[in-house]
């Protein structure tokens, strides 16, 4: 069997690698489920299949395949997802395997969609020095109750910029399930001078909280809403018992949360077959 694939890091142990993805694997199989996706597990595959016609509606959480399998386990998905006429997307994660799956990936059509940055930080320690300020008149609400819901999907969608079919597939979610929190997810939304400007979704699975979701709308941007954002969910998760947390970091994130404290251990990949 080939070796993982390799990853920068900053030497973290094989258990914090683990529960890192676990935790993103967890987080992408949660949103499966609300998608109403046909999980199935096989052969070092765990994928699912929603039927939505959105780039994280179809997804290969975990492949740990057998180099000799390999080829033949790809080939067979993609020719699902066409079947099916829809995307697929695969993560990527330290654990994924064979080692050269990226290459076996691009000779079946997919393309490197996103890479980013897995980080993690022990939770509990004061905040640096360096962190930039924040709003002092910036209030974060943890969401309980349906309109609040329904303000946090907006301004997530605007803060990201989603087009209108990944739009309409989170508010049929809200319309279906009301989206509201429970034991695996936490929603916070921040406002500023009364008005809903930032939002951060706490996912926890692999004993570490997850942190997800940190948005700000652009007209707020510049002035601290994402640290006040993060930081608030830092302190959610440690409220709740949570030793350590996790992000994938995005580029506008990624020095907001080197900053903070955060380090950064690992690479995730997606690869998306449209």
């Amino acid at each position: 069997m080939t070796e993982p694939m390799e990853q920068p890091g900053t030497g973290a142990s094989p258990e914090l690698l683990a529960a890192m993805e676990a935790n993103l694997f967890e987080a992408y199989a949660h949103l499966g489920r609300a998608l109403g996706g046909e999980f199935h597990q096989r052969d070092g595959l765990l994928f699912f299949f929603s039927g939505r016609p959105v780039f994280f509606g179809n997804g290969v959480i975990r492949c740990q395949l057998a180099e000799q399998e390999a080829d033949e386990q790809i080939a067979a998905l993609c020719a699902e997802a066409r079947r099916r006429q829809v995307p697929l997307t695969w993560l990527l994660a330290p654990s994924s395997r064979p080692g050269d799956l990226e290459q076996r990936l691009q000779a079946q059509g997919c393309r490197l969609d996103e890479e980013v940055p897995g980080m993690a930080i022990d939770l509990g320690q004061p905040v640096p020095s360096a962190a930039p300020p924040v709003p002092e008149d910036l209030v974060v609400e943890e969401v309980g109750e349906a309109r609040a819901m329904e303000t946090w999907l907006q301004v997530l969608c605007d803060g990201f910029g989603f087009p209108e079919p990944i739009r309409a597939v989170f508010f049929d979610l809200y319309q279906r399930y009301g989206f509201l929190p429970g034991q695996q997810v936490r929603y916070l939304l921040g406002f500023w001078h009364g008005e809903p400007v930032g939002t951060a979704l706490l996912t926890f699975g692999g004993d570490l909280a997850g942190l997800y979701g940190v948005a700000t709308l652009p007209q707020a941007r510049r002035r601290g809403v994402g640290t006040a954002m993060t930081l608030a969910a830092m302190r959610t998760a440690e409220q709740l018992g949570y030793r350590r947390a996790t992000l994938q970091a995005t580029p506008m994130g990624l020095n907001v949360y080197r900053r903070l404290g955060w380090q950064e251990y690992c690479l995730f990949k997606t690869y998306v077959l449209a």
